[in-house]
């Protein structure tokens, strides 16, 4: 081999079968023909010690590694130098490593595949993975026999990797190089990690000075079985990797499996001798069996915590809720199960997202999340497509619509303290999408390594899905209660008026309500309106209706009806009867000239099955009161009296819009002092429990009975809580109750 110099070859493969006997053979041929042509016992040696056979074994299992679990095109190089082979296998997919063999034995013999490392750690004098941004690297170093140099234990990094792999920032995690927290690189512990951390932490730090290195690192295993860094102490792997280090590793065994890596690094080549190499395999054999007790223990740990996340997110989301209750929970399920901390990105009137709410773990980084997202942040978050998934060049994980946020590149030296650990590990963030288009984000802190694992990732993005679908719940409820407010300010008077003598109350129900309401009294008067707080339904007609108003001097006209019918007619005909009645009394109709004018004008309007029921009438103020009023089609209005049952008065009459040429009559009921006369629409009266009504056996008469003496406002708001609770279920129908009450 004398006169012969950094021979190097390599080949490339596509991703397919084909590739691992093609590279065995070109492995081969290279190593045969370079060995051969040397003269001396080293050639012969090489033969006879099985170098090109291990060579072409591992070259095999390694290839068929990248083809299987990387899927990208494969290059392979082989270089000759300094009495050693080296051997380098690239593919293009940085985020997968190989695998492990099965955990629960050691591979059989038989077997052809499933190895894992465990044959480069068995072979090779050295070998070792290094990672990129867009590439792995794996290489093995044996040493050929009989050459000065070709001793095993010569564990230095692969010199020829900088012609094999393009050139940096390369970083060993499988995350960008930004995403390594300081805390990692120094080798301590932050306040709070677990005792994996810790013990990891330890074992970096002995290597490092094991070695007298610049640099020490471990690769392990995260969630999803993918090798990254997960410590390291002194400088960071971008920082030595792009000095071309001299670099040694060693695995950490369990059983007879690799379950990590060990490494070492130094900017001096030549750096690491055999007895160092000898010494950091003893640190890892003695760590390796506590580090990944360590590691299961966390990873059961980390998997209890998130059961029931899903379910918790379920019942709180559940039922009514507006934005900052769903922001609130967003925050309480995600952290600490999902993420150290947890945001939520709302799209603004502009289509811009804008910090919403933001939660940490720990209260004291409270301060430094919302600086760092509210200000600190240097590039805008990845951008969401119209069906809410990564809009065209945007960077999603290969797991699902999860996209990778690298928030600030720079952290300015008056950034508060925790914002440079915070931006150096990223984010991650799940579109928080409906059928009607995205809403925003919901962003999660990301770990070490860079990457949440795949079960976090799903459940994120399902927690993103019932967000999504709360705050649209929300949405929709808001408007709904917004067209509800503008139905009911058409349907009953913004204040009762003051009538001297005279106590008055309402309660009113859109139809489809049945949620509890508030009471809002009139300003500055004795009496009172109960306005009940629901949703109208999508097919509520008309609704129910109230209203009280003065036509002259010491009178005042009522009324409380309902539009029936179906479809848009309906509530054209509330609005008719409404502003009709007004429009009568102002013109000096009396109460039955009213109702024959407002029947014509209903069926004027020539909409066949709509139809009104009314209870109209004047009060006439004084000592006694005296009403007129007239009952067309809406049950009969109840007169409670200090003594006897209730009493009803007025006589029935048809409804309004049926009847061509149909007459009215009005009734005289005089109130004296304390008595009480009670209007209703049917939606009181055929409140339904299974089969029975409430006014059922003059149930409604022997509700006021129980009214005796009390307040009008009070007898309103009896009334309305027993047609709610009737029955145990929300009422479909509308309703509206008016109660009129002589001074006592």
């Amino acid at each position: 081999m004398k006169g012969r110099k950094d021979l190097v070859a390599s080949a490339a493969y596509l991703p397919e079968p084909a590739a691992v006997a093609a590279a065995r053979k070109f492995v081969r041929d290279t190593l045969c023909s370079w060995l051969d042509a040397g003269p001396g016992p080293a050639p012969a040696a090489a033969a006879d010690g099985g170098l090109v056979d291990d060579a072409v074994l591992l070259t095999s299992e390694l290839v068929t590694n990248a083809v299987v679990h990387a899927g990208t095109q494969v290059q392979v190089t082989c270089k000759l130098a300094a009495g050693a082979v080296e051997v380098v296998v690239r593919d293009s997919h940085p985020a997968r490593m190989v695998p492990s063999p099965a955990p629960d034995d050691t591979v059989p013999a038989e077997r052809t595949g499933g190895r894992g490392l465990l044959l480069p750690s068995a072979l090779a004098a050295a070998w070792g993975v290094s990672y990129g941004t867009d590439a792995k690297a794996v290489w093995f170093r044996m040493g050929v026999p009989g050459s000065p140099a070709g001793a095993p234990g010569t564990a230095s990094g692969p010199e020829a990797l900088d012609t094999v792999v393009p050139a940096g920032p390369w970083n060993v995690a499988t995350a960008h190089a930004s995403t390594l927290p300081p805390a990692s690189v120094t080798g301590s512990s932050a306040p709070g990690d677990s005792g994996y951390e810790a013990l990891l932490g330890h074992c970096v730090a002995s290597a490092r000075a094991i070695a007298s290195a610049d640099s020490a690192y471990a690769l392990v295993a995260d969630e999803d079985g993918d090798l990254g860094v997960r410590a390291a102490s002194g400088l960071s792997p971008a920082a030595w990797l792009r000095t071309a280090p001299s670099v040694s590793t060693v695995p950490f065994m369990l059983d007879g499996r690799v379950t990590g890596v060990l490494a070492v690094a130094a900017a001096r080549p030549g750096q690491f001798a055999d007895g160092d190499v000898q010494r950091l395999q003893k640190l890892a054999d003695e760590m390796g069996p506590a580090l990944e007790r360590a590691r299961l223990a966390e990873l059961e740990r980390a998997r209890r915590a998130r059961i029931g996340v899903l379910a918790e997110a379920s019942a709180l989301l559940a039922g009514p809720l507006d934005q900052d209750r769903v922001l609130a929970v967003a925050g309480r399920v995600a952290v600490p199960r999902l993420a150290a901390w947890c945001a939520v990105l709302l799209a603004g009137p502009g289509g811009d997202l804008r910090l919403t709410v933001a939660r940490h773990a720990d209260e004291s980084q409270a301060g430094a999340l919302s600086w760092l997202l509210n200000l600190g942040c240097d590039r805008s978050p990845p951008h969401i497509g119209p069906d809410g998934g990564p809009a065209p060049g945007a960077r999603a994980d290969h797991a699902g619509s999860a996209r990778s946020w690298p928030l600030a590149a720079v952290v300015p030296p008056d950034a508060p303290a925790g914002v440079a650990d915070l931006a150096a590990r990223g984010a991650w963030c799940f579109p928080l999408t409906t059928q009607d288009g995205p809403l925003g984000l919901l962003i999660l802190g990301g770990p070490h390594g860079g990457r949440p694992s795949r079960e976090v990732q799903g459940l994120a993005e399902d927690l993103a899905g019932r967000i999504a679908l709360a705050l649209e719940n929300s949405r929709l409820t808001a408007q709904h209660r917004q067209a509800s407010e503008a139905l009911r300010a058409t349907l009953v008077p913004h204040e009762l008026p003051r009538v001297p003598g005279v106590e008055l109350a309402f309660a009113h129900d859109l139809p489809g309500t049945g949620l509890t309401g508030t009471r809002l009294p009139s300003a500055g008067l004795p009496s009172a309106g109960l306005l009940r707080a629901g949703l109208l339904r999508a097919d509520a007609g008309g609704g129910d209706f109230c209203d009280v108003f003065p036509v002259a001097e010491g009178r005042w006209r009522f009324a409380v009806g309902e539009g029936c019918g179906a479809g848009p007619a309906t509530p054209a005909v509330t609005s008719l009867a409404r502003n009709g009645l007004r429009i009568l009394a102002a013109a000096g109709l009396s109460i039955p000239a009213v109702l024959d004018r407002l029947n014509q004008l209903i069926l004027d309007e020539r909409a066949p099955g709509t139809f009104l029921t009314l209870v109209h009438g004047e009060i006439a103020a004084g000592a006694p009161a005296r009403i007129l009023l007239a009952c067309a089609g809406q049950p009969l209005p109840l007169v409670l009296r200090g003594q006897g049952p209730p009493e009803s008065t007025a006589a029935p009459q048809p409804v309004l819009g049926v009847i061509e040429g149909q007459g009215f009559t009005a009734q005289q009921v005089t109130l004296g002092s304390g008595d009480l006369l009670l209007c209703v629409t049917d939606g009181v009266t055929r409140r339904r429990d299974g089969d029975r009504l409430l006014d059922d056996d003059d149930g409604l008469a022997r509700l006021l009975a129980a009214c005796t003496g009390l307040t009008a406002d009070v007898v309103a708001d009896k009334v309305h809580e027993e047609v709610r609770t009737f029955g145990g279920h929300p009422a479909v129908d509308g309703m509206a109750v008016l109660v009129i009450r002589a001074a006592a």
